[in-house]
């Protein structure tokens, strides 16, 4: 039988790109003459369509050297006898063992099998075969190619796959953080793909079509669907919107089915698009598929049907959260109202500031959440004080109002009766908000970074925004003169660290202004 057609039919033929990545092959051997037959034995071999790209050392030290700093070589053909009789096996344990790759397949050839006996050598290391240069014929070389690379192929499926789980039950983890839903979307989506399609490129996409009424695929500002998890091509472009790649007039057919679930393949891409009963619709492209089964397509669309559930519940999640603090804002508002006429946002505008000020300190996106939580409450003192200041008509004496301020700080007696976290917080900050810096403020004198971090972020951020806010006795200052205001105050009043990132990041804390402007 002719060699050349003895794998004609094993694989079916697959359309594949020209810029199809090739499996990398490392050849380890001290005989030119082995990397020159090799080659040329498997210059027209392919798998899936991929070809093989040959890499050659030629002793153990440099094998080592090679695979260090490349973690993408799918098979090693490796001679046992080098610089060393055993110079091969050494290569092979350090592979298993010190680099810790499980991947790559190795394949030892010998040409002095006397030196390493193969049982022996099978017994103790992790190799995929042991074979001898004499016996090595073209059709076995041949049939091993196939069987090494398709086990790397499916090995390397299953090790994403664990990767996508991975990120899975971490997001399921941290379902309330901020980065919960793109965790969960990135981790489904990596599983996927792996297991069903072998493609490294898709991504996964959300439209909110209250935008407009009667969603279309796009419009000429632009694609309505943004990214919101991605692999391959796609990993860098989450939260941009699509712009490439994506056939607008097939979308718009899928958006046009009756169908909650629909899906094409087109020029070898997947489109899959569901439709919520609500208000979103979510859109899977996968580039360069091959074709699937119908057990495939079967999973594919259970996946864009039950993923977008979850990311729907999250989202629902996020607008509970979004609308009880918005809750706390308005009892933090009223605690501090000034005039019925005048409805103010300082304590709105403080808050979001002192998380965008506690993140810029490193703090978590959850943390900085609970600070803004908490800046809203902290200040419950007020009201009994408003209460009194409302019944007096004559001048405070100093003792009237150290009097008074012993009840401003008895916010924190108040909170520290609820055991939840955000209320111990905010009763931390109530105790410390009139602290200074230099050890002059009150309660306790307490001085430098004795005070609480989240009472010296809001010391700072409620302070800066009272100079920028219209007062009954003041018109509002400008943006130049409450940030003197905070560097005249650095290291005597204020946190000097934190009022230096505060000046840094104006800009950033001045958008924060700009969306919640106080009404009349």
């Amino acid at each position: 039988m002719n060699d050349d057609f003895l794998f004609s039919e094993d694989e079916p033929e697959v359309e594949v790109t020209e810029d199809e990545e090739p499996f990398q092959i490392l050849i380890v051997d001290d005989d030119e003459e082995i990397h020159t037959i090799t080659k040329m034995a498997l210059s027209d071999f392919k798998l899936d369509g991929r070809r093989l790209q040959f890499n050659s050392v030629y002793s153990g030290s440099e094998a080592k050297a090679f695979l260090r700093d490349r973690d993408d070589i799918a098979m090693t053909l490796l001679d046992v006898v080098m610089e060393t009789d055993h110079a091969g096996l050494e290569v092979a344990r350090w592979i298993r063992q010190d680099l810790k790759n499980k991947l790559i397949r190795i394949v030892l050839r010998t040409g002095q099998p006397g030196q390493a006996p193969e049982e022996d050598v099978i017994a103790r290391y992790d190799i995929d075969d042991y074979k001898e240069k004499t016996e090595l014929t073209y059709r076995k070389l041949v049939t091993l190619m196939y069987s090494c690379l398709r086990a790397f192929r499916d090995l390397n499926a299953i090790e994403r796959n664990k990767r996508g789980l991975e990120k899975v039950i971490n997001a399921s983890a941290e379902v309330f953080s901020a980065q919960s839903m793109h965790g969960l979307c990135q981790g489904i989506l990596e599983q996927l793909v792996a297991l069903i399609t072998h493609s490294d490129d898709a991504m996964y996409c959300r439209a909110e079509s209250s935008k407009t009424e009667g969603l279309t695929a796009a419009t000429e500002s632009g694609s309505l669907f943004e990214i919101i998890g991605g692999t391959g091509d796609y990993e860098r472009a989450i939260g941009q919107s699509v712009e490439e790649d994506i056939d607008w007039h097939l979308v718009q057919q899928l958006q046009d089915s009756s169908n909650h679930v629909e899906f094409r393949i087109h020029h070898n891409n997947y489109y899959g698009l569901y439709k919520t009963k609500g208000e979103r619709q979510y859109l899977l492209f996968i580039k360069g598929v091959r074709e699937l089964s119908e057990l495939d397509q079967n999973l594919l669309g259970l996946f864009v049907n039950n993923s977008s559930i979850a990311i729907d519940n999250l989202h629902s999640r996020d607008i509970e959260r979004a609308q009880q603090r918005e809750l706390l804002y308005s009892v933090g508002e009223a605690i501090d109202k000034h005039s019925v006429e005048h409805i103010s946002h300082h304590v709105k505008r403080s808050a979001e500031m002192a998380g965008q000020l506690a993140i810029l300190t490193g703090a978590t996106i959850d943390d900085a959440e609970k600070l803004k939580l908490a800046s809203s409450v902290y200040d419950i003192g007020k009201v009994s004080v408003q209460m009194e200041l409302a019944q007096r008509a004559d001048a405070l004496t100093i003792h009237d109002y150290e009097e008074i301020m012993q009840k401003v700080i008895k916010g924190h007696d108040y909170l520290s009766q609820t055991d939840t976290e955000i209320a111990h917080i905010a009763a931390q900050v109530a105790q410390d908000i009139h602290e200074r810096w230099d050890g002059t403020g009150f309660p306790s004198q307490k001085r430098g970074q004795d005070i609480n971090i989240n009472a010296r972020i809001l010391a700072i951020t409620s302070q800066y925004d009272a100079i920028r806010t219209d007062r009954s006795y003041r018109e509002a200052q400008c943006m130049e003169s409450a940030a003197d205001y905070l560097l005249q105050h650095s290291g005597k009043f204020f946190d000097p660290e934190l009022v230096g990132l505060m000046l840094d990041n104006l800009d950033a804390i001045e958008k924060i202004r700009q969306r919640y402007p106080d009404k009349r």
